[in-house]
């Protein structure tokens, strides 16, 4: 039970959320228009590229992202070590050389698409035009809003993956990263933190897995496919058995909501918001 001040404040915030997104949720599956709207498949911008160029797309973003935090860590490895909050920092500073390598991973590939087709953007898209970008205002909404429809249905999915894990006799510990967090001590490796989780992390996933894997499995394998496949790969990607099942299913809201919107921002708005509410639960203590 939660006991400082804090912490209650922090209970009584996360059930009031909880309690809007049990609200949006089920007026989501009542109304068919609202139900159509979010659920059924939206026009996405077509994405012209072939299977050999998707691998040297994947192959830049994980290699760049690994050759930056590795030279980040040559770099800076006698700073880390020796300060008060090293495993924060050492955490960090792997997501900002993985997130921001591989962030100028997908700025350079559309750069070499362009070197090796002459004709580059010139061939006409098969699918519809996707709508009109959304503005910010609409974005910021459309990602609250998903965030909160997520909420109650990770949290009802984590208490029976969690439970049948245990029947199971599998491990069920939380992600590591989780734990490392809690240490956080200092407001300036907090601040940091902060930066990498919300701001890095979510751009670089989300451009990762919808912008990318996503949108290229839709085209090739159908929308079904796509939906699973990058919902499970984003669930993989954070090597934790209890949480794969609960992030693979935010995968797979956050993939509806970019979708319908057509706007990948909405995606990354949700996750950078789940990932704050997220930190702010470990940094309260409230997760014990």
């Amino acid at each position: 039970m939660p006991t400082e001040p804090a912490q209650l404040v922090l209970t009584v915030f996360e059930l009031t959320l909880l309690l809007a997104g049990v609200i949006l949720v089920v007026r989501l599956l009542a109304q068919a228009t609202v139900r159509t709207r979010w659920l059924k498949p939206g026009s996405l911008p077509f994405w012209p590229v072939t299977l050999p160029e998707f691998f040297i797309f994947v192959f830049l973003i994980f290699g760049l992202g690994a050759f930056c935090s590795l030279a980040l860590h040559a770099l800076l490895k006698d700073a880390v070590t020796g300060a008060a909050d090293s495993d924060v920092l050492e955490v960090c500073l792997n997501g900002v050389g993985l997130d921001g390598g591989g962030l100028v991973g997908w700025l350079i590939f559309p750069a070499l698409r362009r070197h090796l087709h002459a004709d580059y953007g010139a061939a006409p898209s098969p699918e519809p035009s996707a709508a009109p970008a959304l503005p910010w205002s609409k974005a910021l909404l459309f990602g609250a809003g998903t965030l909160l429809v997520a909420l109650p249905v990770i949290t009802v999915s984590s208490l029976g993956w969690t439970f049948l894990l245990r029947e199971l006799g599998l491990p069920d510990e939380p992600q590591e990263l989780l734990a490392i967090f809690s240490k956080a001590r200092s407001p300036f490796v907090i601040a940091g933190m902060l930066a990498v989780a919300c701001g890095l992390a979510p751009v670089y996933e989300e451009l990762l897995f919808r912008g990318g894997l996503f949108r290229f499995c839709r085209q090739r394998l159908g929308r079904n496919w796509a939906l699973l496949l990058s919902g499970c790969l984003f669930g993989a990607m954070h090597q934790n058995l209890m949480s794969f099942l609960p992030l693979s299913i935010f995968g797979v809201i956050l993939a509806l909501a970019y979708e319908a919107t057509g706007s990948i921002r909405v995606a990354v708005i949700a996750h950078a918001l789940f990932n704050l509410n997220t930190i702010l639960i470990v940094l309260s203590g409230l997760q014990q």
